[in-house]
C-alpha cells in the first residue's frame, strides 16, 4: 500500500481527528503528541497517527486524566513508530497494525485505542471522496472549487444549504448532484477553509444564479 503524505494541515488532521482545530493545535502547545507527529516550523502539520492519537486524547478526557491520557498518548506512539513500515504507520496507511499494538496497560488500566485508529481511517477516506468530487483549478473560475466536471462552485451549494434551500431544489437546478457530492462539499470546506468572505452565487464568475423561485425559502 502506499505511504500517504507524511503531514497534513491542521484542518484536515483537525477533521479526520473529529476535534476542533484549537484541540489540534493544543496536541502542539501542551507537548500532549510526541514531536515525530507533527511538524511546528512555519506551516504546522500533523501526522494522520498523530491525528488518531489526538481523538484519543480528547475523546476520553471524560474517564481519564490529563497526565493519564498523555502518558498513554506516548506509549502507543513509542509503539508503533518501532515497526519497520514507519511511514505507513505514520500515515495510517499500513492494514496491519496488531492487537497488542494498539493495546496499552498503565496504572492497572488496559486501554485499546483501536476504535479511534479506525475513526480516524473512515475519516481519511471522506477526504479522498472530497479529492475527487471537488476540484480547484486557476484556470476555472479562478481558483475556486468546484465540482469535479462542472463549473458549480461547491460554496454556492453549501451557502444554499445554510440559507435553507431544500436538497429537492438544488438538484432541480444542478442535476447532478448526490448525497456523496453535498458530502464531499462539506468535507472539503471543512479541511480546505478559505479565508475571507465566501462569495455569493451571483459573484461567482461564469454562473447563473440559481432564480429566486428556486432558492427562496419556502414558508
Amino acid at each position: 500500500m502506499a505511504t500517504a503524505a507524511r503531514f497534513v494541515s491542521t484542518a484536515e488532521a483537525a477533521f479526520i481527528a473529529g476535534v476542533s482545530d484549537r484541540n489540534m493545535n493544543r496536541t502542539v502547545d501542551e507537548d500532549i503528541l510526541p514531536p515525530a507527529l507533527f511538524k511546528a516550523d512555519h506551516s504546522r502539520g500533523f501526522t494522520r497517527l498523530g491525528a488518531a492519537l489526538a481523538a484519543f486524547y480528547f475523546g476520553t478526557e471524560d474517564i481519564l486524566t490529563g497526565a493519564l491520557r498523555k502518558q498513554l498518548v506516548h506509549e502507543f506512539a513509542s509503539k508503533l513508530l518501532q515497526r519497520r513500515d514507519r511511514e505507513a504507520v505514520l500515515g495510517l496507511v499500513t492494514p496491519d497494525l496488531t492487537t497488542t499494538e494498539l493495546l496499552v496497560t498503565l496504572s492497572s488500566v488496559q486501554v485499546d485505542v483501536r476504535s479511534f485508529v479506525e475513526r480516524t481511517r473512515r475519516r481519511m477516506a471522506e477526504v479522498e471522496t472530497a479529492r475527487r468530487l471537488v476540484s480547484s483549478d486557476p484556470e476555472v473560475l479562478g481558483g475556486v472549487p468546484v465540482f469535479a466536471g462542472t463549473r458549480v462552485p461547491t460554496e454556492t451549494i453549501l451557502a444554499s444549504l445554510d440559507e435553507g434551500v431544500s436538497v429537492d431544489r438544488l438538484r432541480a437546478a444542478y442535476p447532478f448532484l448526490t448525497e456523496e457530492h453535498l458530502e464531499a462539499a462539506k468535507t472539503y470546506a471543512a479541511v480546505n477553509p478559505r479565508r475571507g468572505r465566501p462569495r455569493r452565487p451571483a459573484e461567482q464568475p461564469g454562473l447563473k444564479s440559481i432564480s429566486r423561485r428556486t432558492v427562496r425559502r419556502a414558508h
